[in-house]
C-alpha cells in the first residue's frame, strides 16, 4: 500500500511538473505579441536602450537578435537571468514563503574562475558570493553559472546544492568536465573560506555531464537560446520538456520577459 501510494505521488508530482512546463511555452495574447513584435522588429535606433535594471540595460539591436536564426549576445542573456533572479525573488515573497532561492551569476563569474590557459584562480571571485540572496551561497538551492566556450556556444553549469549535484547543460552535447572540477573546487575553496572549515560529505557529491535526454539544438547559432530555457525551466523546477520546434516561441518568451521586467511565468 505505501509502495503504491508513493507511485501515485510521484505520478502526481510528474503531471504536476509537466503542467507547470507547458504552461511556460503558453501562447501568447494578442497584447503580449505586439511588445514581442515591437521589440524583435521595431525600427529605431540600434543603440536605442530598451529595457533597463540597475547598472544592465539592453539596446535595440541586441533585441532584435532574438528573431529567428541569430546568435544571441551576452547583453540579451545576461539581462534574461536578471529578469530570471526578480522571479524567484518574486515566487519567494509571495507564493513560496521559506523557498530556498537561486542565483544566476554572469558569464564573467567562470573566464575569471577559470582561465584561457586551463588556470582555476579561486581569489578572482572570492568576493562575488557577496552579491548571491543572503550572502551565502550554501543556503541556496541552485546556482547557475552561463559559460560561453571559446566564444562560440553558449552552455551553462548548474550548482543543485540541496542535491549535492553539479551538472553541465550543453545543447551539443559537450561533457562540461573542466567546469564541473572547476565548480566543486570553488564549492571547497568557498566553504573553507566562509565556514573556516572543509566542505562537509565532499565526496558525496556528483559531476554530470550533459546527458542524452538534455534538449539538443539542430544548428548553429540556437545555443543561447537552449541556455536561457535550461535556466528558465531548472530555477522552476521544471523538467527540460522543450526542443528545437519550441525555439521560436522561446526567443518570444526571452524578448517578453524583458521588456516586462520580469521573467513571465
Amino acid at each position: 500500500d505505501a509502495e503504491m501510494a508513493a507511485r501515485e505521488q510521484a505520478e502526481e508530482e510528474a503531471a504536476a511538473q509537466a503542467n507547470r512546463a507547458s504552461t511556460l511555452l503558453r501562447d501568447l495574447t494578442d497584447d503580449e505579441a505586439d511588445i514581442v513584435r515591437d521589440a524583435i522588429y521595431g525600427i529605431g535606433r540600434p543603440d536605442e536602450i530598451l529595457a533597463t535594471s540597475d547598472t544592465d540595460s539592453v539596446q535595440r539591436q541586441s533585441l532584435h537578435k532574438l528573431q529567428p536564426g541569430v546568435w544571441l549576445n551576452d547583453e540579451v542573456i545576461h539581462y534574461f537571468l536578471l529578469m530570471l533572479a526578480r522571479r524567484d525573488a518574486e515566487l519567494a515573497a509571495k507564493q513560496q514563503p521559506g523557498r530556498k532561492r537561486c542565483h544566476f551569476f554572469k558569464s564573467f563569474f567562470i573566464t575569471k574562475l577559470l582561465d584561457e590557459a586551463g588556470g582555476y584562480n579561486y581569489k578572482n571571485v572570492k568576493r562575488w558570493s557577496r552579491k548571491v540572496p543572503g550572502k551565502d551561497i550554501f543556503a541556496l538551492d541552485k546556482i547557475f553559472f552561463p559559460v560561453n566556450v571559446s566564444g562560440m556556444h553558449w552552455t551553462v553549469a548548474v550548482i543543485h546544492m540541496s542535491e549535492k549535484r553539479i551538472q553541465f547543460y550543453d545543447s551539443m552535447s559537450g561533457s562540461g568536465n573542466r567546469y564541473l572540477e572547476g565548480l566543486m573546487q570553488y564549492l571547497k575553496d568557498e566553504h573553507m573560506a566562509k565556514k573556516g572549515c572543509p566542505l562537509p560529505d565532499a565526496d558525496e557529491w556528483e559531476l554530470v555531464e550533459s546527458t542524452p535526454d538534455t534538449p539538443q539544438q539542430r544548428n548553429g547559432y540556437d545555443c543561447g537560446v537552449f541556455t536561457c530555457m535550461f535556466c528558465d525551466f531548472l530555477s522552476t523546477d521544471c523538467p527540460l520538456t522543450f526542443s528545437q520546434e519550441h525555439i521560436t516561441q522561446c526567443r518570444e518568451r526571452i524578448a517578453l520577459s524583458i521588456m516586462k521586467g520580469v521573467a513571465i511565468e
